[in-house]
C-alpha cells in the first residue's frame, strides 16, 4: 500500500513539473493598447486602396469629399468617426507577415488615415472581416505589419468609391412646412393648397356635451385643395409629399450628362413651396432603366432608380386626373 502511494506521489510530482515547464515554453503577449482620439479634432480623412484614394475634408459647412468637394453622407461620416474613436485589439493573429491571407496585402488592404492641422492621429490598415463576422483584420505598424484581430465589422465602412462617400439627398423638407404644391404633366397643370377648415360636430355624440361644446371653438384641421376650392385625393397628396420629404437618388450624373438634360423638356415637373421653392423635374428613362432628373435643392443632376419615381409619377397622375382619364380612353 505504501509502494502505491510513493508511486502515486512521483507521478503527481512529475506531472507537475511537465506542466510547468510547458507553461513556461509558451509564448506570452500583451496587445497593444490603443488610445482614443478625439474625433472633433479630425479634419481630413484619407482613404486608400491598389486602385483609389479618397479624401474627405472637413469644412465649415460640414464633410466633403473630393477635390470637388461634393457634399458627403453625414450619416456615413458619423459612422467612420465613431470607429475611428475607439479601436479595441482582441487578439493578435499573425507575426509572419502573411498578409496575403487576411487581405492585407498591397492588392487588398485598404489604408486609413485621419489628421487633424496636418497632424496623423490614427493610422491603420484593414483587412477582410473575420470569419466571426463581429471582428477585422488589421495592422497597425508599416514597418511591423503584426496582425491582429480588431472588435468590429467595419470594412465595408472604409472599403468605397468616391461617389459612395457623396450625399445622395437631392430634396428634403419637413412635411408640415410645405403650403403649396403645382403639377405639370402632359399638358396638364394643378395647383393645390393648403387649408385650415374646422371640423364638424359629430351629431351623434351625447346632447348633454353640446352646451360645453358651444363655449369652445370648433378644433381646426389642415387639408388639401384645389385652387377652385375643391377638395382632393388627402392620401394621395399627403403619399407624394411623403415619397419626396428625403428623396435620395441612385447617382449624379457627370457634366456632359448634365449639360444634355438641360436641353430636354422634363416629363414631369412638381413645385414646392413653403419658405422656398423647390422644383424637380423628372425626365425619360435612360439605358440603365433610371430616370434621369434635377431639382433646384440641389446644383447636380441625377439619376432615380425606377421603382422611386414611378412612386412618384404615379401619385401625381392621379391628381392630375391622367389614370382616370387613360382608364376611361381604354373602356
Amino acid at each position: 500500500m505504501k509502494k502505491e502511494y510513493i508511486i502515486l506521489i512521483i507521478l503527481i510530482i512529475g506531472l507537475s513539473a511537465y506542466l510547468g515547464l510547458k507553461k513556461n515554453d509558451q509564448v506570452h503577449y500583451e496587445l497593444p493598447t490603443i488610445p482614443q482620439v478625439d474625433t472633433t479634432r479630425i479634419d481630413r480623412m484619407e482613404i486608400s486602396k491598389s486602385d483609389r484614394i479618397v479624401v474627405l475634408d472637413k469644412g465649415e459647412k460640414g464633410w466633403t469629399v473630393t477635390d470637388e468637394k461634393f457634399p458627403a453622407n453625414p450619416d456615413e461620416i458619423r459612422q467612420i468617426l465613431g470607429t475611428l474613436k475607439q479601436i479595441k485589439l482582441s487578439a493578435l493573429v499573425s507575426e509572419a507577415k502573411d498578409l496575403a491571407r487576411y487581405e492585407l496585402d498591397d492588392n487588398h488592404a485598404v489604408k486609413v488615415k485621419a489628421l487633424a492641422d496636418k497632424k496623423v492621429l490614427r493610422s491603420f490598415v484593414i483587412g477582410k472581416t473575420a470569419p466571426s463576422y463581429n471582428h477585422t483584420f488589421i495592422y497597425l505598424d508599416d514597418q511591423d505589419r503584426t496582425v491582429y484581430q480588431a472588435n468590429g465589422n467595419f470594412k465595408n465602412q472604409f472599403d468605397k468609391a468616391a461617389a459612395d462617400f457623396r450625399d445622395k439627398t437631392v430634396l428634403g423638407f419637413e412635411l408640415e412646412s410645405v403650403k403649396k404644391v403645382t403639377l405639370d404633366k402632359q399638358g396638364k397643370t394643378v395647383t393645390l393648397v393648403k387649408a385650415i377648415v374646422s371640423e364638424k360636430p359629430d351629431q351623434e355624440k351625447d346632447k348633454t356635451k353640446e352646451a360645453l361644446t358651444a363655449e369652445k371653438p370648433a378644433p381646426e384641421k389642415t387639408i388639401w385643395e384645389n385652387e377652385d376650392g375643391s377638395v382632393v385625393d388627402q392620401k394621395t397628396v399627403s403619399d407624394l409629399l411623403s415619397s419626396l420629404s428625403k428623396l435620395e437618388c441612385q447617382a449624379f450624373m457627370d457634366d456632359d450628362q448634365t449639360a444634355r438634360l438641360k436641353e430636354r423638356q422634363p416629363s414631369c415637373q412638381i413645385s414646392l413651396e413653403n419658405d422656398k421653392v423647390f422644383v424637380l423635374n423628372l425626365f425619360e428613362k435612360n439605358n440603365d432603366r433610371d430616370v434621369e432628373g434635377s431639382c433646384s435643392y440641389t446644383p447636380y443632376a441625377f439619376t432615380l432608380t425606377s421603382y422611386k419615381a414611378e412612386d412618384i409619377v404615379s401619385y401625381t397622375d392621379r391628381l392630375l386626373g391622367i389614370e382616370q382619364q387613360e382608364s376611361t380612353e381604354s373602356e
